[in-house]
This record gives structure tokens, C-alpha cells and sequence, in this order.
């Protein structure tokens, strides 16, 4: 108990020991909380590394929608291991964000891990926009 209670004649001080709950020698939530630390922390460090730092990142550039009929989308893929092929999926959208345009580009390996693309996807109507879908690895 703190040094205010401690004042008390002793059947107050076990009263409110019944009362209150509280126990002079109980530490077993501070190991409790230590033992939680210990796990928790070095998992927290390692998800943190791990979903900052993707095998496959794509960063959009600039799209410019010249035609009509396509339009030119220039965007950067970042990889861990270069000499991977990768498939990415190609957006383009109208002004209600409708797919009017969908491909697929396949990248292939390379000696660097940053290349930068650029590449006409055709509509069927007018584009808006373009994206970046996603970026995966290639199967066969």
C-alpha cells in the first residue's frame, strides 16, 4: 500500500485489502507485461520491414490522354529480384470511373531493379485516367 494507508490501524488496512482487492506483493501483471513486450515487439519490427518493403512496387508517373481512342500511361516497377518476369494489368477509365480499357503488359527480366514504362492502352470510349492494376510475378 502507499505511504498514506500505511498510517492506518491494521484491521482498516485489511479491510480494504478485502474491499479493494489490492495485494502488497503482486508483480505477475508486470511480467506479464514484459513477456508480452518481449513477442510483440520484435514481431511489430518485423511486419513493419516486411509490408514497407515489397517484393513488387509500382509507382504511376503520368498518363496523357491524347486520342480518343487510348491512352498513354508511363509508370515505374521496382523489384527485389530483377531477373523476374512480372505481368501487370493496365487500367483505363472514363469519367464515371468505369473500366473503359483493360491489358496486360508483360515485363520481362532485367539486370537493373528499377525500369520505367510507357504504354498505349486502347478504349472503347473516351479515357480519363489510367492505373496501374497490380504487378505480379509470371507464371511459366
Amino acid at each position: 500500500m502507499t505511504a498514506q494507508f500505511s498510517e492506518l490501524p491494521p484491521e482498516t488496512r485489511e479491510l480494504m485489502r478485502q474491499r479493494y482487492g489490492y495485494r502488497e506483493n503482486s508483480r505477475a501483471w508486470r511480467v506479464i507485461a514484459i513477456v508480452t513486450a518481449a513477442i510483440f515487439l520484435p514481431w511489430l519490427a518485423w511486419s513493419a520491414w516486411h509490408h514497407s518493403n515489397p517484393e513488387i512496387r509500382v509507382t504511376l508517373i503520368s498518363f496523357q490522354n491524347e486520342t480518343p481512342n487510348s491512352i498513354e500511361i508511363t509508370y515505374l516497377v521496382e523489384r527485389r529480384d530483377p531477373s523476374q518476369q512480372l505481368r501487370c494489368t493496365l487500367l483505363a477509365r472514363d469519367k464515371d470511373k468505369n473500366v473503359v480499357g483493360e491489358i496486360e503488359q508483360v515485363i520481362p527480366a532485367a539486370k537493373q531493379g528499377k525500369q520505367s514504362f510507357t504504354t498505349t492502352i486502347p478504349t472503347r470510349i473516351p479515357p480519363v485516367n489510367a492505373a496501374v492494376l497490380d504487378c505480379r510475378a509470371a507464371q511459366g
